[in-house]
């Protein structure tokens, strides 16, 4: 290929007629390198993310054209992967910044302490303004003009992170935090959303309201009947448990995480008796979480031997679940009526069947 081009480009001392005149060492290397694809697309992600972050190095001395090549190696380096660059970004250019820090503070110098400080403000901004951007192109309006500009401020953040003579980052780039921040988000609203859905019949607040103000007291109430481990403290927690639609579920996995601020005891923190007293009680009865769960399009649970009885004898139960209990239960005796009926009449068939022959009479001896 690169004869082929060399053959087809005109040389200045050529003839005119396509052909060089000389073909030398020097000027073969020169045509390679005009040919040869760009540097920057044989760059890995990290490596272009630390291209960035470093900013402006080696250009102590340089002129505004190598000064401009610079700018535009690393605009470009955004580009080798605009969806993850940023992130790396980032996570990394404080690095930056703490090496240089760390050698300041061995001069004692307050005044360049805090044009340090100024350079992380600064970064930190450009960074703010990067994740403005990112929310324009790929929200709801997906403004992809936008995209250039994102790779510059990700370049301005590398620039105030290493200053005017650069940064140095030792170490391999750290890979971005935000995927695993924004999966356990996720889960959180998921969780918090569940949580709401139990709840809305007896609390009026929304999902924010309800982490911040419910969501702690009733797990410190609920928890610390648990511990006192005695029935009538249990059935108080369960009971406090229907007054707000909770199910079992709810105490063991989401008050835990959703609670604000320091945790202390946990529902994982209770010895195995007291689990075990809890969940043995809470299997005994009907909860308010099981009509919700119903009422809601959850389906209807299956029906227990002699929960119909317990239904029937607190009206309240049989309102809020529609008597459905009841029927099923109805339903179920009907059905086993049934196939004892078509088990029994195979029976008979099968005796009909395998009933043994009778015997012939046996001939009586004729006396001589």
């Amino acid at each position: 290929n690169m004869l082929q081009m060399w053959a087809r480009k005109k040389d200045e001392g050529g003839d005119g007629n396509g052909k060089s005149d000389a073909l030398t060492y020097q000027g073969l290397k020169e045509r390679e390198r005009s040919i040869n694809k760009d540097e920057i697309l044989r760059v890995s992600l990290f490596d272009a993310a630390k291209l960035i972050i470093q900013g402006r190095t080696n250009l102590q001395q340089a002129d505004s054209k190598a000064n401009l090549t610079s700018f535009m190696k690393r605009n470009d380096a955004f580009f080798v992967d605009y969806g993850m660059t940023g992130l790396i970004v980032e996570q990394n250019y404080p690095k930056v910044i703490q090496a240089q820090y760390v050698n300041m503070k061995k001069h004692q110098d307050p005044v360049a302490e805090q044009e340090l400080l100024e350079r992380l403000h600064k970064a930190a901004e450009s960074m703010s303004d990067y994740n403005i951007i990112e929310n324009q192109i790929r929200g709801g309006e997906s403004n992809w003009s936008l995209l250039p500009t994102a790779g510059m401020f990700t370049v301005k953040c590398g620039y105030h992170a290493g200053g005017e003579t650069g940064g140095s980052l030792n170490s391999f780039p750290e890979f971005t935090a935000w995927m695993g921040k924004n999966s356990t988000m996720g889960k959180n609203y998921r969780l918090l959303n569940e949580l709401s859905h139990h709840m809305n019949y007896r609390v009026s607040a929304n999902a924010q309201e309800l982490r911040q103000t419910y969501v702690p007291i009733l797990r410190e109430r609920i928890l610390r009947l648990l511990k006192a481990a005695d029935n009538v403290s249990i059935k108080e927690a369960i009971s406090l448990m229907d007054d707000y639609g909770l199910n079992r579920d709810d105490i063991a996995e989401k008050l835990d995480v959703l609670v604000v601020g320091k945790k202390g005891d946990t529902f994982d923190d209770l010895d195995s008796k007291q689990k075990a007293a809890f969940t043995r009680e809470y299997n005994a009865g009907i909860h308010m979480s099981q009509a919700l769960v119903q009422e809601q399009g959850g389906g209807a649970p299956k029906a227990r031997r002699g929960t119909a009885e317990k239904a029937l004898a607190d009206p309240d139960v049989i309102d809020e679940d529609g008597g459905d209990d009841v029927e099923e239960e109805d339903s179920d005796v009907d059905e086993e009526k049934e196939l004892k009926k078509l088990q029994e009449q195979f029976k008979k068939k099968g005796r009909k069947k395998a009933a043994p022959k009778k015997a012939a009479p046996k001939k009586s001896k004729s006396k001589n």
